[in-house]
């Protein structure tokens, strides 16, 4: 069964995610010791509840908005684990 799609609940988790990866590129770019924590390395998580919401109440129908959404949750989800694989294997 289908439920009703409301997107208000992905884009308010996209604002979330958008905020969150900018504290982690912003730590990435500064050279200086980290001022918001691990607050940043969440959007995996949240990235995979949007995921997950996005696929259990659409249809098959995709629209382009859809498309767009998804591909910024695979985004949010990659690129923190990849930064902290890289990260890493900087130390080994």
């Amino acid at each position: 069964m289908v439920k009703k799609f409301k997107l208000w609940i992905p884009l308010l988790l996209l604002f979330i995610n958008i905020i969150l990866i900018s504290f982690l590129i912003e730590e990435l770019i500064d050279a200086s010791p980290p001022n918001h924590g691990d607050l940043a390395y969440l959007t995996p998580i949240i990235g995979l509840i949007s995921f997950a919401y996005i696929r259990k109440s659409t249809d098959k129908n995709y629209t382009l908005l859809i498309w767009i959404l998804q591909g910024l949750n695979w985004l949010f989800i990659v690129f923190p684990i990849a930064v902290i694989a890289f990260f890493m294997l900087a130390f080994i």
